[in-house]
């Protein structure tokens, strides 16, 4: 049975500032069947310390500096992001709705004209679609108002005019819908 070399012996860990010693891989003497034992060092890495105190923060330039009176300090103001105009969004999504329900009106007036049904189902949802439009189009020039206001700190210029135009279409669509749903209806 041949004899296990003994483990080598790591340090303990050093005070700050000062460099481990590197351990040593006891030697073993090379029995007929080895070949001879290399010699080797290890280098432990010991972790780095993170710096201590607040990671630097990088602001924008100040948009003006004011001055506190009485003192010498001052007072650095910082521009806003631009911001959307949520009265804008909304005019979209009412005109948008108002489309959608414009061409169940025409769906169920044409669909319903035959049994006579038609007028009278057309007339609920182009009620709904007109309430829609009008809606797209109060909103999207309430909109373009907000943000011609804002003076440059509002975006969706271009959201309310879509809102405006999908209201005003919507409208259109539903009312000359509704027209056709009632002729069709009394005429069959």
């Amino acid at each position: 049975m041949t004899e296990q070399p003994p483990a080598p012996q790591w340090p303990t860990v050093p005070p700050t500032g000062e460099q481990a010693p590197t351990p040593q891989r006891p030697t073993v003497p090379p029995t007929a069947e080895q070949a001879p034992a290399p010699q080797w060092q290890a280098v432990p890495q010991w972790p780095k310390v993170p710096q201590a105190g607040p990671r630097p923060v990088s602001y924008p330039a100040p948009v003006r500096v004011e001055a506190v009176p009485g003192t010498p300090y001052g007072l650095a103001v910082l521009g806003a992001p631009k911001t959307a105009s949520g009265v804008a969004a909304s005019s979209l999504a009412t005109g948008v709705g108002s489309v959608l329900v414009s061409l169940a009106v025409w769906c169920f007036g044409l669909t319903g004209a035959e049994p006579g049904w038609g007028g009278l189902v057309a007339g609920a949802f182009a009620v709904l679609a007109i309430l829609l439009g009008a809606a797209g189009i109060v909103l999207g020039w309430l909109g373009m108002r907000q943000i011609r206001l804002a003076a440059g700190t509002m975006t969706g210029r271009g959201v309310a005019i879509s809102g405006l135009v999908c209201g005003a279409v919507g409208f259109l669509l539903a009312a000359f819908g509704l027209i056709v749903a009632i002729a069709l209806s009394a005429g069959a």
